[in-house]
């Protein structure tokens, strides 16, 4: 008489409960463990990616001066109240008509036009290098630059002893490439909150002494922010006071003069590349 052929797991050649659950625990371990790693990668990729904008834009930032008698481009962000200037290397968010679009009604392509309609644009040519891929406000605030220009750097739109710069420093902003003394400290970008205010008003500026900052920075690499110089070269540069990270995820307005408990290095590395003195 024929035996009955017995059916087991091995038959079907499936799994059983245990079996799928534990695989679900070694997938979702190895993912903890992966997930930290692969942010660290990803956040090390935006600052290549950085790193490249800003050595690109300061390049640019270079070629206007080149070709326009040595004056620098305006570090302005033609906001009105200033008053708007046409050299500006940006302009403020605006329609396909010129109207302007403040705060939070401006869109992305509002941003994008406005950086398009700035006078360093022609020496660029591509809108995307204005923003660092590390830069995720878009997705909330509808937002597109991420740099900004130091006041020294033909920023302050102030003159005579009415100068921010004047009052704060004893000296105007450079308005002449050949006037930059020590081009290899003197950064010319930075990455910024460009959101302060609704829309960053004017350009970035630092008290000459005190345990503060003025106007914030961003650090979106880690412990890295990019800064590119008067010189050309660009390079990753690495905080050391907490209170610097801390500063990236405070909000408008408490974010401005951002006080400091836990050092000044981090201050005076960046005084000494933002003091115009001759």
């Amino acid at each position: 008489m024929e035996k009955r052929k017995a059916f087991t797991r091995h038959t079907y050649g499936g799994f059983t409960l245990i079996e799928l659950l534990v695989v679900i625990a070694i997938i979702a371990l190895l993912m903890g463990i992966m997930m930290p790693a692969l942010q660290k990668i990803r956040k090390q990729a935006a600052g290549g990616v950085c790193l490249s904008n800003e050595h690109q834009l300061v390049l640019a930032w270079i070629m206007y001066a080149q070709d326009n008698d040595d004056k620098l481009v305006g570090g302005h962000d033609g906001y009105s109240s200033s008053p708007s200037r046409s050299y500006d290397w940006i302009q403020l968010p605006q329609t396909e008509g010129g109207t302007v679009v403040s705060g939070a009604a401006a869109t992305v392509e509002d941003e994008k036009r406005g950086c398009k309609r700035g006078a360093l644009f022609p020496y660029v040519q591509d809108v995307d290098l204005y923003r660092c891929p590390g830069d995720r406000r878009h997705r909330t605030e509808l937002k597109h630059r991420s740099y900004g220009i130091p006041g020294g750097m033909n920023g302050d739109v102030g003159t005579g002893a009415g100068s921010w710069l004047t009052q704060q420093w004893g000296y105007p902003s450079y308005k002449k490439l050949t006037e930059i003394k020590n081009p290899g400290i003197k950064y010319v970008f930075l990455e910024e909150k460009t959101d302060v205010g609704g829309y960053n008003w004017g350009s970035w500026n630092l008290e000459k002494q005190g345990n503060r900052w003025w106007d914030p920075i961003v650090v979106r690499h880690g412990q890295l922010s990019v800064l590119a110089f008067s010189d050309g070269h660009a390079i990753k540069h690495k905080w050391k006071q907490k209170s610097t990270l801390e500063m990236t995820y405070v909000d408008y307005p408490a974010c401005i003069r951002w006080p400091v408990t836990d050092g000044t290095d981090d201050l005076e590395f960046m005084r000494s590349g933002y003091n115009p003195a001759r």
